[in-house]
């Protein structure tokens, strides 16, 4: 097996690209799985069944941020114990974490089956695809037990820099996934729940397939697998890093929950085309998401090793490559946003959800570009070990758009109030881009480790 990158050694521009193309294709795959589940989901089931699962996607996403959330950052800090050679102490970080997250997922499983009546009610899901989004929730948590072993597993291969291997199992669980998603759906006639079903056993396999490369790496490293240990310095460095990136991913989609129930209000012609234009948005951020992650891991790699030249060459390639991913997709999508538009819905038949869905496309979603910025100083103040900023930053973000949102639905016609969601959207991410700007520029995201460094560099 091929040794994990050091991602600051040799060209870092190619290892950069050949770093950032795994992530950006794995992600687009995942997608692209997903839209053709939904596919599946409304053609097989209903377009009922297919509400349900746009109804219960914010809840989700911010169930999913805990898990993902705390493990992107025990990636970063992976990625520093790399750029040291801890390679001992990586096996243990791993091994606390996983059984951390692991009595968490158990945790989450259990609280949102026994109160989900109660958390529905909350969000004010209609009563038409009330007991669809149940079943499908109620499946889609249990999963929590898999999904994080899955996550984790990906996030070490990110601060490794092995990024082939999410790829091949994002291929294998992909694949899976609609495979086993046409197999419940379209020949056993099976119901919505069995579409989360397919997705614990396509993600299932694929940590199977994780497990069995990492134990083989790990023994190739000679590291010993029998090392559970709790620390106060493992426990107190893991929730270093990851506790900050968890409360972020969680803010950041906590917010998009606490305006859901102003979007549920919209029409359902406008719901229809915010959720196509909402697709495509995903798309745009999974390429520049997934580019700006080899800054954040070539920056957690550089601290390790006290590279502190390189992180300064590497912020300025991070930032050109994750502009150039943006504009060509942007510039993409703008030109070709009806014919995207086309795939999920008839031009004729559904003409004005078809037009809301352009109008975002086109309009609306090239302010991300600011979002690009935000992106690329969340991964530079985690990577430094400035967590706490960078919280401080998604959380001026999340109030803003909240904020933003409500005042927008108050004083726009209602017709227009689906616009308002991405318009909020756009003030927000130019809020939280100025205060990053602001402090990235006053040298404030400087940690006491950069700091040291930078004067050690400074001394020779």
């Amino acid at each position: 097996m091929k040794k994990p990158e050091k991602l600051y050694e040799g060209n870092m521009r190619k290892k950069y690209l050949l770093f950032a193309i795994p992530l950006i294709l794995s992600a687009l795959l995942s997608q692209s799985y997903n839209f053709v589940n939904s596919m599946m989901i409304g053609k097989f089931i209903g377009s009922e069944a297919f509400a349900a699962t746009a109804v219960t996607t914010e809840l989700i996403n911010l169930l999913d941020a805990i898990f993902f959330g705390y493990l992107t950052g025990i990636g970063i800090y992976i990625s520093v114990l790399y750029g040291r050679s801890e390679d001992q102490k990586i096996v243990n970080v791993i091994e606390v974490n996983l059984f951390l997250s692991l009595c968490v997922a158990l945790l989450v499983s259990l609280g949102c089956n026994l109160f989900c009546e109660q958390i529905f009610d909350i969000l004010n899901v209609n009563e038409e695809v009330y007991r669809n989004a149940e079943l499908y929730f109620r499946t889609y948590v249990i999963g929590y037990i898999a999904f994080q072993f899955n996550w984790a597993f990906t996030y070490l291969a990110n601060g490794f820099g092995m990024t082939k291997l999410p790829l091949t199992a994002s291929i294998i669980s992909g694949a899976s996934n609609v495979v086993l998603n046409y197999l419940f759906l379209g020949v056993l006639d099976k119901g919505i729940e069995y579409s989360a079903f397919a997705s614990m056993i396509s993600t299932a396999v694929t940590t199977i397939m994780y497990f069995c490369i990492y134990i083989r790496l790990f023994k190739k490293m000679g590291v010993s697998l029998k090392c559970l240990k709790f620390s106060k310095e493992i426990l107190r460095d893991s929730f270093a890093y990851g506790a900050p990136s968890m409360f972020q991913q969680m803010t950041m989609y906590g917010c998009t929950t606490l305006v859901s129930p102003l979007t549920n209000t919209c029409s359902t012609v406008a719901l229809s085309g915010y959720s196509i234009a909402n697709k495509a948005k995903t798309l745009i951020a999974a390429i520049y998401q997934n580019s700006s992650k080899a800054n954040t891991t070539f920056v957690g790699q550089a601290m390790g090793a006290g590279k502190i030249d390189k992180i300064k060459q590497g912020i300025k390639i991070g930032v050109t490559q994750s502009m150039v991913f943006f504009c060509v997709t942007m510039a993409l999508f703008m030109i070709f946003a009806r014919q995207f538009a086309g795939l999920f819905l008839d031009p004729v038949e559904d003409a004005q959800s078809f037009v809301v869905a352009v109008n975002i496309i086109r309009f609306l979603l090239p302010f991300i570009i600011f979002n690009v910025f935000n992106n690329l100083f969340h991964g530079i103040f985690r990577a430094v070990g400035s967590g706490t900023l960078m919280f401080i930053s998604t959380l001026i973000y999340a109030i803003s758009y909240v904020i933003y949102a409500y005042i927008l639905f108050a004083v726009l016609p209602y017709e227009f109030r689906i616009y308002g969601v991405n318009l909020a959207l756009t003030g927000a991410y130019i809020t939280e881009v100025t205060f990053a700007t602001i402090i990235f520029v006053s040298g404030k995201w400087k940690s006491k480790e950069y700091r040291s460094l930078e004067q050690s560099s400074q001394n020779n």
